[in-house]
C-alpha cells in the first residue's frame, strides 16, 4: 500500500469519527435540551386544576393576545402600533384530563427566532391558530409584551395556558 492511499483512509477514518461524535454531540444537547425546558407529570384533576388556577390568578383581569371564542373562532388581539418589547421566554402550562398529564414547556425566544416558519407560532392543539388570518407572530408577542397569550379550556378534556415573560 502507498503513502498516500494511508494517508487517504487515515483522513477518512478520522472524518467518520468526527462526524459521529458531532452527531452524538447534537443528540446529547437535544436531549438535555428537552430535559431542561420539558416537564411532564402524571397528576390527578385537582392537583392540575390548582395549578391552573394558581397561573390564571397571576393574569386576572389581563386580555388574552388570542382569544378563543365559545365557538371556536380565535380572535388576535394584535398591537401593530405598539413598540416591541423583549421577551425571554414563552410558557405553556397544558393538561390532557383523559391522561391525567400535565405538561409544563418553558421555550428561550431566542429558540424561536431560529425557527424556519417564517417566524410563525405553532400551539400545540390550538388548530385554530393555523388559519392564516389567526397565524401568531414572533412579533405579535414582543408588540403585545410580558403576559398572557392564550388561556383554552376544550371542554373537560384540556386545557391551554400560554404566557411571555
Amino acid at each position: 500500500m502507498t503513502s498516500s492511499r494511508k494517508t487517504w483512509i487515515s483522513i477518512v477514518v478520522a472524518s467518520v469519527i468526527i462526524v459521529g461524535m458531532l452527531a452524538l454531540a447534537v443528540v446529547g444537547a437535544t436531549a438535555l435540551f428537552i430535559y431542561r425546558h420539558i416537564d411532564s407529570e402524571i397528576t390527578p384533576p385537582e392537583n392540575a386544576e390548582q395549578q391552573l388556577a394558581r397561573m390564571r390568578a397571576r393574569f386576572a383581569g389581563q386580555q388574552p393576545l388570542v382569544e378563543m371564542r365559545t365557538n371556536d373562532e380565535p380572535v388576535l388581539h394584535r398591537t401593530s402600533s405598539a413598540p416591541r418589547q423583549e421577551l425571554r421566554a414563552l410558557h405553556a402550562l397544558a393538561y390532557d384530563a383523559r391522561v391525567h398529564k400535565l405538561v409544563r414547556v418553558d421555550v428561550p425566544i431566542w429558540l424561536l427566532r431560529l425557527m424556519p416558519s417564517g417566524n410563525a407560532i405553532h400551539i400545540s392543539d390550538v388548530d385554530e391558530l393555523d388559519d392564516q388570518r389567526a397565524r401568531l407572530t414572533l412579533e405579535d408577542l414582543e408588540r403585545h409584551g410580558p403576559g398572557l397569550v392564550l388561556d383554552v379550556r376544550r371542554r373537560r378534556d384540556a386545557q391551554v395556558l400560554v404566557w411571555t415573560e
